[in-house]
Order: C-alpha cells, then structure tokens, then sequence
C-alpha cells in the first residue's frame, strides 16, 4: 500500500468533543422517541401486528450488529489516520468499509429471504402474528443494504469530524418513516391501508432516501476521497483497495460486534428472568428502561464521540493528551448521568403517572428508579472508557473482559438476586448495577495504565519530518 501522506489544514485533534458528541445526541434522543411512536401508532391497527413488529425488530437488530461491524473498524482506522494526517489511507478504508458491507448485505439479505418463513416458524407464534412477522421480515430483508450503507456512511462522515450532517439526514429520514406509517396504517390522501406492510415499505424507503442524501453529502466534503490502490505484486485488490486494509478493518470490528452480540444475549436472557416474576415485573421494568435509555443517551452519545477523538489523538502521537482529556469527558458523562437519575428519582411520581395507575407495577418501579441511582452513574465507565480504548487501538481486551463480567456477574448475579434469593426485579436491577461497575472499574485502571499506548494502528511522522 502506498503510505504518502497529503497534509490537510485542518488539526482534528483541536476538533472540541462537544462538536463531535451533540449532534449524536439529538439524533438519539429523536430516534428513541421515533421508535415508541411507531409502536404506539401500530398499537391503532392490531395487537398482532404490534408483537410481530417488535420480535422481527429485534431479530434485525442482530443484523444491524454486523454492519456496525464494519463500521466499527472503519471508525477507529479512518479517525487514527485523519490523526497521523494519511489522509490517502484513510481514504482507502472508507473505500473499503463500503465495499464490505456492500458485500455483507447481500449475503445477509438474500439469506434472509429465502428462510424467512422458517425463521419466523422457530417462535411458534399465533398464525396471523407469524403472517405479519413474516411480510415485515422479508420487506426489511429485500431493503436492507440500504440500512448497512446508512450506518456505514453516517460514520465515515462523523469520522471526518462532521457530525451534524449525520444527524439531520438521520431524523430526516426518521420523520419520512413516521410520515410513510401514518399514510399506510391510517389509509391517509386516498392509501390503502397496508398496515405492517405499508409500515415496512416505508421504512425501507426513508432509509433509501438518508442513503442517497449521505452520499451526495460525503462527496461535498473535499478531505473525503476515495483513492484506488496501486497494483501490488504481494497484495491483491478487490475494487481497488488491498486485502490488508479488510483484514484491518475487520480486525477490530469482528471483536467489537462480539462484545455487543454477548451483551446483548446476556440481556435476553435477564429479560427471560424478569417474565418469570410476572407480567405487573414485566411491565415495570419496561415502562422504567423506557425513561431511564433518556438519561444513558447523553453518556452513550459521548462515547461516540471519544471514540473518534481518542483516534485523531493517538494517530498523531498524542496519547498522553488523549489519555488526561478521557478523565475529563468521562467526569463529564457521570456529572450529566447523575443529575438526570437524579431528577427522574424526584419526579418518579409524576413520571410514572403517563404510563400507568397500577400499584404494584408502580411499586416495583419505585425500586428500580432507586437502584439506578447507583447504575447509571456507573454505566459511563463502559459506555465512555471502552469506546476510548477502542480508539486507540485497544479492542480485544474489552471483549474478553466483557464477557466474563457480562456473564458471570451480571447475568449469574441477577438469578441469584432476583430468583434464588427472591429479590425480584430490584435484585435483577442490582445485579446490573454490580456488573456495570465492576466492570467498568476494570477498564478504568486498564485505561489509566496505559497498556492501549501500545495498540495504536498507524505510525504517525510529523510533517517537518516527511
């Protein structure tokens, strides 16, 4: 690969976080919001609906870990290299990042399609429940490359330092979709009423449209080019990019997926757990994450944009500044998470009044408002320190620590607790809370000894130097 190096004027390590952080932050709190409205909107159509939407929504989900994937891997090596000023391979791994996922979609999809049925059939579900699971499933399937290149795309932009552009195109893209869901579940304008399938349709179309928008956009900015590789006699290329920047990119995004899949099945299962303490349990805990995912957006929205600063940081030789200004930005994202706690605590009442009356669910709501005094504040060490060590280069022992603590602390713990013991949901909670801190403690003291110093993936040569 040809490593020249083109100096651009702009120092991307004097890029402020707040710049980087807050357009995240609007675009996930609006997503959030977009995501009850549609199921408050199919709630109007059928119950049916409602509950295959939501299974097939969480089955996409997993797909979507894979295109983050790419993604993941793209972020760290673009922003490292913005950083150490290459901006011609930085180019490249964008290329690359692209063609991968290109790749992945199709593979995924086509799959996807042609055993859907026998997907859905796995969960047993009521016959016009699977009928709907199954039109959404498909539709979604036939349109997904359309979601890989939205993700993928989206980060590279962010990567250059240009949030805010992500951001519109993304909420945009989210009002087209609630848009599309009132005219085919209400039949507005003279539609028909397509119910499930019109609100497939719709969301495959809005993402069609933020795809082809976050093109257009990614070709106005100037620093992002894609250039094609030189032939080379021990590398091949595919579509112009060399076979090592794939193997770099998926190098780090292969663990990064990884961790997010354990955690996520480490989920289901504690979800499993909390069913078994009745549907008032159920209820609870879902009406409560509902507001909670309010206050952890701040601090996740942070870590996105750490991710991509620690990156432009070790890149040009500076992680000692990256490894103080981390202390700050994850002091930053625990002062927002404990007022938010806090306030949702004092007003759990009035909360609590917009979703429910009932009094053993608003009981064992109570507790688990309490418990997340403790949780929230605790969850900035994994959501802010593992996207900082992950920009620097440090991505496998996130993973491994990951799964241990996710597993064996956190899902053990909460059928101990909440099972065994019978503390139900506040035990379940509790077990949460010892995971995220116990872990998060861990990846604090690998961050402050300093071991990712030596997991950085370029070589920056200062320019009086080149």
């Amino acid at each position: 690969m040809d490593n020249t190096r083109s100096l651009i004027s702009v120092d991307r390590t004097k890029i402020p976080l707040l710049r980087l952080a807050w357009p995240v932050i609007i675009e996930n709190v609006v997503r959030t919001i977009m995501m009850s409205t549609d199921v408050f909107m199919l709630s109007y159509y059928s119950e049916e609906a409602v509950a295959a939407v939501g299974l097939i929504v969480q089955l996409m989900f997993f797909i979507c870990l894979l295109y983050q994937m790419v993604a993941s891997g793209a972020s760290t090596l673009i922003s490292q290299n913005l950083g150490a000023r290459d901006t011609e391979t930085a180019g490249l791994i964008a290329r690359g990042s692209i063609v991968l996922v290109i790749a992945f979609s199709i593979l995924l999809s086509t799959a996807m399609c042609l055993l859907v049925d026998n997907v859905v059939s796995f969960f047993k579900l009521d016959p016009q429940v699977h009928k709907y699971a199954v039109q959404y499933m498909f539709i979604y399937s036939a349109g997904s490359l359309s979601v890989a290149l939205c993700i993928v795309l989206s980060t590279i932009i962010r990567s250059y330092g240009h949030s805010r552009g992500p951001m519109l195109v993304n909420i945009a893209a989210m009002i087209i979709n609630v848009i599309g869901n009132y005219i085919f579940i209400y039949g507005a304008f003279g539609m028909p009423v397509l119910g499930v399938v019109g609100v497939a349709l719709s969301t495959v179309f809005s993402q069609i449209v933020a795809c082809v928008v976050l093109y257009m956009m990614m070709k106005k900015h100037r620093e992002i080019k894609f250039p094609r590789a030189a032939p080379s006699r021990s590398h091949s290329n595919i579509i112009g990019v060399p076979m090592p920047v794939y193997r770099q990119i998926l190098s780090i995004g292969v663990p990064t997926a990884g961790e997010n899949l354990c955690y996520n099945l480490g989920q289901i299962v504690i979800m499993r757990f909390i069913a078994t303490l009745g549907t008032e349990a159920m209820a609870a805990f879902v009406y409560t994450v509902s507001v909670l995912r309010f206050v952890f957006i701040a601090s996740i929205s942070i870590g996105v944009a750490v991710q991509i600063k620690v990156g432009y940081f070790v890149g040009a030789g500076m992680a000692d500044i990256a490894q103080r200004k981390v202390y700050r930005y994850w002091l930053s994202g625990f002062a927002i998470s404990l007022g938010l706690v806090v306030a949702v605590n004092l007003f759990q009442a009035q909360i609590l009044d917009i979703f429910t009356e009932n009094l053993d669910i608003r009981q064992l709501a109570v507790g688990v408002f309490m418990v997340s005094l403790v949780l929230e504040p605790g969850r900035n060490f994994n959501v802010i320190i593992i996207p900082a060590l992950k920009g620097a280069g440090d991505v496998r022992f996130p993973v491994y620590v990951g799964m241990v603590f996710m597993w064996g602390v956190g899902v053990a713990f909460a059928y101990i607790f909440g099972i065994t013991l019978g503390w139900g949901l506040t035990g379940i909670c509790a077990a949460l809370a010892l995971d995220e801190w116990s872990r998060g403690i861990v990846m604090f003291f690998r961050w402050r000894g300093g071991r990712w110093k030596t997991k950085k993936l370029v070589n920056y040569t200062p320019p009086d130097q080149m």
